[in-house]
């Protein structure tokens, strides 16, 4: 069968696996998506950019391969910060971009979109991708598409390829397929990496794994869970790998993010005398911005790019390896006694009904009737830290762009949820600042006939910035939630104030099968126990009146 260069990349990546791609077309990129359309990928026409990438960022962690459609320059980056927010978190999208003619570039006209010269775009998303292409010629295309996609795949990070407007219909070249073995490790660093380890292990008293998300993004938490299992050693999640086991399992500590976690959890990790972290990400996030209190000699850190046990670090030990060797090991499996876990969520009484909402009743009442298989996307602030309390059953069913902690993720990742799985139910918690960023991409929700629940905490401006600093630059203009329905003319949409009003609309969320938007009103001040702890040491750090000692 011929090819054309757009046909082989559309065909190459669904049988890559992706079966979905978004988009906002473009005129350089006008035949790239009428490539697209005629492909098997189904395509998600959205209405901005940035939340073209938070979609294909979505996707892309529920189903391990995302794909964001773009023109040149302006669209390319108006998506760079949602981009960057995939690189910062391992999230594998490949970035399509049109681009001028091989043409264009020898005459080099001042061309409509370009910015400094032909090559500005392709450098500046060098800075937020593991590889990129631009594709020139004919003959070279389709091993640059699989070197592009190879890179993705290996490092769970972002490509980029741009493809010119004229070059999508020229017949392309097929490459011959190339068996390229995986990297091996240096077999004796292995082997001592690996006894070091399970001395550490054998010698403890009390062993924690923190499984954190490169397990997930590579594939290897059943690895990691036979690890726990065999050795009985109890795990805990990190913010971003929320939901990565479930957490009804047995072994699940709960989340551990040094200071904001809840107290039991922080107090367990941090008396550990073989702290065993597992695909992690050291960051001030992991570190609850830097109040965790974990000594080095106790720790074992093993990721995708390094292995460091205790105070020594073994180069070129594959992490895949190092996990293996673990799991094959013969070792006593330990006796623990978890923290109590935090006890069952109260049923709303009748009495309590009337009362006025804050955010703790709110996620309290979340947990109460957020059904077993949906999946929980969480916007930055209290929409994420309030969250870390709730129990999820389901594998995997937990997003949120918990390190790099850019505004505006959770409606647009919903939309890549869904995409990823039709039949699913996803909520989506959001402040009502994230919200004015991208919310209005419900507007594809209602195009493509999705029904998400969107939860809208309207504290009336950026609530998690008012407990580090306050002041008016923290307020928003008030919206009138609601009038998306009528906007749209798509869904449901209420505004709750009580417990019972948030009661009911969560109820009729659950048993509906459309689009329902809740707008839960909440005080300005009202705030988790996660943001509150978050929000002192923010200010700390920021306010130098905090810092003093006086008074912000």
């Amino acid at each position: 069968m011929h090819h054309s260069i757009g046909s082989f990349l559309f065909e190459y990546l669904h049988n890559q696996g992706v079966d979905a791609a978004f988009g906002i077309p473009g005129d350089f990129a006008l035949p790239i998506f009428r490539c697209l359309e005629q492909s098997p990928i189904r395509l998600y026409t959205m209405t901005h950019e940035p939340s073209v990438g938070f979609a294909a960022d979505g996707y892309a962690r529920m189903r391990g391969l995302g794909v964001a459609c773009v023109t040149y320059c302006v669209g390319g980056l108006n998506m760079l910060n949602s981009i960057a927010c995939a690189y910062a978190e391992k999230s594998p999208v490949i970035v399509i971009s049109g681009g001028p003619s091989p043409g264009d570039r020898r005459h080099d006209p001042l061309l409509h979109h370009k910015v400094r010269t032909f090559d500005t775009q392709r450098r500046i998303f060098e800075e937020v991708t593991c590889a990129t292409a631009v594709l020139l010629d004919a003959e070279s295309a389709a091993e640059e598409i699989m070197r592009v996609a190879a890179a993705v795949r290996a490092s769970c990070r972002p490509g980029y390829i741009e493809l010119p407007y004229d070059m999508v219909d020229l017949p392309v070249k097929h490459p011959v397929l190339r068996n390229i073995p995986p990297p091996e490790s240096d077999q004796e660093n292995l082997e001592a990496a690996l006894a070091e380890a399970l001395e550490l292990i054998a010698a403890a008293k009390q062993p924690v794994i923190i499984a954190d998300v490169e397990l997930h993004r590579h594939g290897l938490t059943d690895r990691a869970l036979e690890i726990a299992r065999q050795f009985n050693i109890p795990i805990a999640a990190t913010l971003l790998s929320k939901s990565i086991i479930s957490e009804n399992n047995p072994l699940y500590l709960g989340v551990y993010s040094g200071g904001l976690s809840e107290a039991g959890v922080q107090a367990y990790v941090e008396g550990s005398d073989c702290v065993i972290m597992l695909g992690a990400f050291i960051t001030d996030v992991f570190l609850g911005l830097n109040t965790a209190k974990l000594e080095r000699r106790h720790t074992l850190l093993a990721n995708t790019e390094k292995v460091r046990i205790g105070l020594h670090a073994y180069e070129n030990v594959q992490f895949a390896d190092f996990l293996l060797g673990l799991a094959r090991a013969k070792l006593l499996p330990k006796s623990f006694t978890l923290p109590p876990r935090p006890e069952a969520l109260k049923p709303l009484g009748e009495n309590e009904r009337e009362e006025k909402l804050d955010a703790e009743a709110f996620f309290r009442i979340l947990g109460l009737n957020l059904p077993e298989d949906a999946t929980l996307i969480c916007d930055t602030g209290d929409a994420l830290l309030g969250a870390m309390s709730l129990r999820t059953s389901k594998r995997n069913n937990f997003l949120a762009d918990a390190y790099y902690l850019s505004m505006g993720f959770a409606v647009p990742a919903a939309i890549g949820a869904l995409a990823a799985y039709p039949e699913g139910r996803v909520y989506a918690i959001v402040g009502d600042g994230a919200f004015q960023m991208t919310g209005m991409e419900l507007s594809t929700a209602a195009k493509y006939g999705m029904a998400p629940v969107v939860c809208i905490l309207n504290n009336d401006g950026y609530g998690t910035q008012r407990h580090v600093i306050d002041g008016p630059f923290n307020d928003i203009h008030p919206w009138r939630y609601t009038k998306i329905q009528e906007l749209l003319n798509y869904g449901q949409a209420v505004r709750v104030t009580t417990k019972g009003g948030l009661d009911q609309a969560l109820k009729q969320a659950a048993a509906g099968g459309e689009m329902m938007v809740i707008e839960v009103v909440i005080p300005r001040d009202s705030c988790s126990r996660a943001l509150q702890r978050m929000g002192e040491k923010l200010g700390e750090l920021r306010d130098p009146d905090k810092k003093a000692g006086g008074k912000a």
